[in-house]
């Protein structure tokens, strides 16, 4: 055997030799993004909570890509609201002092108006001018490279993940298109079964555990007092109040916070669970002060001795209020009122947004 022939039987070996430590690669990585598929198709079609289905993909999409750095948000379809799902110690320099994103690089802004493009990469982006706003965030965490995947929700919003890669640990850009079509599909499936929910409306109008209205029947029940306040010339008010504590929600626990919540406000007043972690109260006011002091006796309230041993409760509440007629619908009431919650950044308390500002008391809303 020649010497040519000796060093082309080596190239060979050596490329087989590649291409099948490549393809083990491969399949531990589709095994592990496949290994509980039985325990998510389970917590779908129990019916899980729409936030909890959402965390569970998030921890999952962050486990089998620990290279990348992975950013949730959520715009509506006009791509005018915006807002990041979770809050964490990188995404944190994106937003402002009110908790909210500020400002947005139009080449995602372009990937989210782009309802025909679902998944998209972009390289280089440190160097993009589409991604310019962003160059300090990029920088910092010398990010080069991003892929996208967008879901909408079918009720007007856009759930869209960003992964952020370095160019020394970056994935292989066929299975990361994998990674975010598994992950599309889960989240699509979650909506889908939103949307049977809702259809069917389940067995009642009530959340079982509270006591308190589902979200659709809230959304239906609050439509007809806006649609009423609009006739009347009167004021409603939205609060939303988000549960701080991180531990698992005990149902007699969340069921003593939805006691508290009906004794704070009349009996024709709407209050729902809207979400895993969030409760709604929608309510006819007189003046702004009106719904403050809702608020005010709802935490004083929940200070009582008597939900000391309460962990749900102890935890506290984020709470907060739009106004109705400065948001006309509910989608704006309940956007507003929930970035107020968030502007608190996990402290227990209410804030209130008026024409697009943040307030810690309805009288420097006034004093306008």
């Amino acid at each position: 055997m020649s010497i040519d022939t000796t060093s082309s039987s080596l190239k060979e070996q050596q490329i087989l030799r590649s291409r099948v430590a490549t393809l083990e690669k491969e399949k531990e990585f589709i095994k592990k993004l496949y290994a509980d598929i039985p325990t998510m198709l389970l917590a779908v079609t129990k019916g899980a909570p729409l936030s909890a289905l959402l965390n569970r993909f998030k921890d999952k999409l962050q486990a089998q890509l620990p290279n990348t750095y992975c950013l949730f948000l959520v715009c509506d379809k006009d791509c005018t609201q915006w807002r990041l799902q979770y809050i964490d110690d990188i995404n944190d320099e994106l937003l402002n002092s009110n908790g909210q994103l500020v400002t947005l690089p139009q080449a995602l802004v372009t990937f989210a108006a782009t309802s025909s493009c679902l998944k998209r990469h972009d390289a280089d982006i440190q160097n993009s001018t589409g991604w310019d706003l962003w160059r300090t965030f990029l920088d910092t965490h010398s990010f080069s490279d991003v892929s996208m995947v967008s879901v909408p929700d079918g009720r007007g919003f856009i759930y869209l993940m960003l992964s952020f890669q370095k160019k020394e640990t970056s994935l292989d850009e066929s299975l990361m298109s994998f990674a975010l079509d598994h992950y599309m599909a889960w989240v699509d499936a979650a909506f889908e079964r939103e949307k049977a929910d809702y259809l069917l409306l389940e067995d009642s109008h009530r959340d079982p555990e509270t006591g308190l209205l589902r979200r659709y029947s809230f959304e239906n029940s609050f439509n007809i007092v806006l649609k009423d306040s609009r006739r009347h010339f009167q004021r409603a008010a939205l609060l939303s109040l988000r549960l701080l504590s991180n531990e698992k929600i005990e149902s007699v626990e969340l069921k003593v916070l939805a006691d508290v919540m009906q004794d704070a406000v009349r009996d024709n007043d709407l209050m729902a669970r809207y979400d895993e972690r969030e409760l709604v109260m929608g309510i006819r006011i007189r003046h702004l002060e009106d719904a403050e002091v809702v608020a005010t006796k709802l935490l004083e309230s929940i200070q009582k001795p008597e939900y000391a041993t309460n962990r749900l409760i102890r935890s506290g509440l984020s709470i907060g209020i739009s106004f109705y007629p400065e948001h006309s619908s509910l989608d704006s009431l309940h956007h507003a009122a929930f970035s107020a919650a968030n502007s608190l950044k996990n402290v227990s308390g209410y804030r209130l947004e008026f024409h697009d500002a943040f307030y810690d008391s309805s009288s420097e809303c006034y004093s306008l």
